[in-house]
């Protein structure tokens, strides 16, 4: 078996799959386990053979940023669980963005986001201005969990069209012009994020079906990327032995 892992484990189907168990440990509070295995991520993506014509060094700073990004939000004891699960889960999509061809699992989040900007409107209508607030910052904490995703798997142009509505909104002179030109504004964002969803294939099934892969994972996976974790630290103490002992 710790053969097999070991070769395995040089794809990025692989890496995908321990990244899916470190996000089923973090949900189980395992932060620890989740930490280590993310280190043992570090260690074989770093043996991988990169192809430069697939993965630019824009897609490499973001890739090495997400799981930075998670080791130190895993570490730290004063965030709470469902902080580290979002940022795990930013990490499993990211990642999951560089191997999947058809239906990337960022895609499942567009019924989410989508959403909010039917509520938004409304929210503009009514005049509420503090649950307009409360909308868009969960609009906001939505898209940073597939921003990296949409980074490696989305034309720039498109993502930077983006960041310029979200820059609008955040401006403290969209609070000042009129609820048609708030609507317009919202409108032609709703357009852009449309836009950057309709590439991932429409399946007849619930798109909650997406979420059951990140929630449950696979008891297969899970043990062979601990198979390979055990393989790697075993490793690890012989070598520290064997220094030892000279």
């Amino acid at each position: 078996m710790p053969l097999v892992v070991a070769e395995e484990t040089y794809d990025w189907k692989s890496l995908n799959n321990i990244s899916d168990t470190a996000l089923q440990l973090a949900k189980q509070e395992r932060f620890s386990e989740a930490a280590q295995l993310l280190n043992y991520f570090a260690t074989e993506f770093e043996q991988i053979p990169l192809d430069r014509e697939a993965l630019s060094l824009d897609h490499l700073r973001t890739i090495t940023s997400t799981h930075q990004r998670a080791l130190e939000v895993l570490g730290n004891d004063g965030l709470s669980t469902d902080e580290k699960v979002r940022t795990l889960t930013q990490f499993r999509l990211v990642v999951d963005a560089m191997v999947s061809e058809h239906q990337p699992l960022w895609g499942s989040l567009e019924t989410s986001i989508m959403a909010t900007f039917s509520q938004l409107k409304s929210n503009l209508a009514s005049g509420n201005q503090q649950s307009f607030n409360n909308e868009w910052n969960r609009f906001l904490t939505l898209y940073d969990m597939i921003y990296p995703s949409i980074q490696v798997d989305s034309d720039s142009t498109h993502v930077k069209r983006i960041d310029a509505h979200i820059s609008v909104v955040e401006d403290s002179f969209f609070e000042q012009v009129s609820e048609t030109t708030k609507v317009k504004q919202l409108t032609l964002m709703e357009e852009e994020l449309r836009d950057l969803f309709d590439r991932v294939k429409e399946d007849d099934a619930d798109p909650s079906l997406l979420w059951v892969m990140i929630s449950t994972g696979s008891v297969i996976f899970l043990s062979l990327s601990y198979a390979g974790w055990r393989l790697y630290r075993g490793e690890k103490e012989k070598e520290i032995q064997r220094d030892r002992e000279k």
